[in-house]
Formats: structure tokens, C-alpha cells, sequence
């Protein structure tokens, strides 16, 4: 709660106990009214100014502690770099990528670049999981 607010709510009060001699001062003599609306006028004025400094006061506040923050940065969408990194979503890259060795996954040595290209679709005839190869069982390779 800032001053601001306090003192918005303290000038509510008024009003409204202003408002109520008004209507009592009112219910006697009309003329006794005025100087008791002009009153409550007044302090529903000095409320709306306050609140809105209240208001103003937490926007700042608000954006003081967003700026405090460290700022959330975006990962930065990285080029191609080889034609595995290009077929794979950027999961595995070939043995000639140029990007750096730590920032790279290696290919499986059982495998073959055809798989990789064509997203597990096709294998080269020299592969060893390509399935007219001698000695493959697919059960055994799915299950690895």
C-alpha cells in the first residue's frame, strides 16, 4: 500500500461523510447544502488524483522490477551446417561437419548416410542394417 492509496481512501471517507452533512444540512435549509457538496466535490476530486498516483506509483514499481530482471534471451536458430544436421532436425551431424567436435553428435558407426538423408526411409546396399543384408534380423535391430 502506498501513501498515495492511503490517503485516496482518506479523502473517500470525507466525501461520503461530507455527502451525508450535505443531505442533513440539506434536509433543513436548502442553501445549507452547498457548502457541503462543494466540500465533497472537492475531496472526491482530491481521491480521483490520489488514486491515480497510487496507480502510477505500482506501474513503476512494476517496470523497476521487470528492468532488475536478466533478460530472457532467445537461442539463436542455428544454419546448416551438413547435410545429416539438414535431414535429422539438427539431432545428429556427419563426419565432415564443420561445426565444432563438442558441439556435435556423432553418427552411428552401423549406419549409413542414405538413412540419415532420407529420415530412416532408405539404407545403401552396403549398410549393415539396410534389410537384404546378410545376417540381419529385423527383430533384433528394433529392439535395439
Amino acid at each position: 500500500m502506498t501513501p498515495s492509496l492511503r490517503t485516496a481512501r482518506g479523502c473517500r471517507a470525507a466525501a461520503v461523510l461530507l455527502l451525508a452533512a450535505a443531505w442533513y444540512g440539506g434536509s433543513h435549509h436548502p442553501w445549507l447544502a452547498l457548502p457541503g457538496l462543494y466540500a465533497a466535490g472537492v475531496m472526491a476530486w482530491c481521491a480521483a488524483r490520489e488514486g491515480a498516483e497510487h496507480r502510477r506509483r505500482t506501474v513503476l514499481a512494476r517496470r523497476a522490477e521487470i528492468l532488475a530482471r536478466p533478460p530472457h534471451r532467445q537461442p539463436v536458430p542455428l544454419a546448416p551446417c551438413c547435410a545429416f544436421w539438414r535431414h535429422s532436425d539438427g539431432a545428429v551431424h556427419g563426419p565432415e561437419c564443420t561445426r565444432p567436435a563438442a558441439a556435435r553428435v556423432p553418427v552411428g558407426g552401423d549406419c549409413c548416410e542414405v538413412w540419415w538423408t532420407s529420415l530412416g526411409s532408405a539404407h545403401d546396399t552396403a549398410c549393415p542394417r539396410h534389410a537384404d543384408a546378410p545376417g540381419h534380423d529385423r527383430n533384433t535391430w528394433a529392439q535395439q
